[in-house]
């Protein structure tokens, strides 16, 4: 590889989002979802809270989702994070967006914000 394709490579490839992150958030209750966090270099995290075969109470929902934010900005909370929560039924792979809202982490302000989810 000619060092000039190697330049290139070095500066293209971080910009990709990384592996997703395994969060254990939410936790302490039966029918705990499972989170995820993939970190970006160019923009904001993204976390995904999905619960499999179980609909959460709203409120239940909050938490979960608030937990999985605080538990995020322990990992990272020099960037932007945004949070929000997914359904799936057990044997299915479609997942379906449980909240029409999500919170937003600004790492500017160090403030939560709820957002209207598009």
């Amino acid at each position: 590889m000619s060092r000039t394709w190697a330049l290139a490579f070095c500066l293209v490839a971080p910009m990709a989002a990384a592996d997703p992150i395994a969060l254990y958030c939410a936790r302490g209750v039966p029918d705990y979802p499972d989170a995820e966090m993939r970190l970006n270099v160019g923009g904001r995290h993204v976390v995904h809270v999905t619960y499999v075969g179980f609909q959460p109470s709203r409120t239940r929902a909050e938490w979960s989702l608030r937990d999985c934010l605080n538990t995020a900005i322990k990992l990272d909370s020099s960037r932007d994070i945004q949070v929000s929560l997914w359904y799936r039924a057990r044997h299915s792979r479609e997942v379906q967006e449980l909240m029409k809202k999500r919170l937003v982490y600004r790492a500017a302000s160090g403030l939560v914000e709820e957002s209207a989810a598009p």
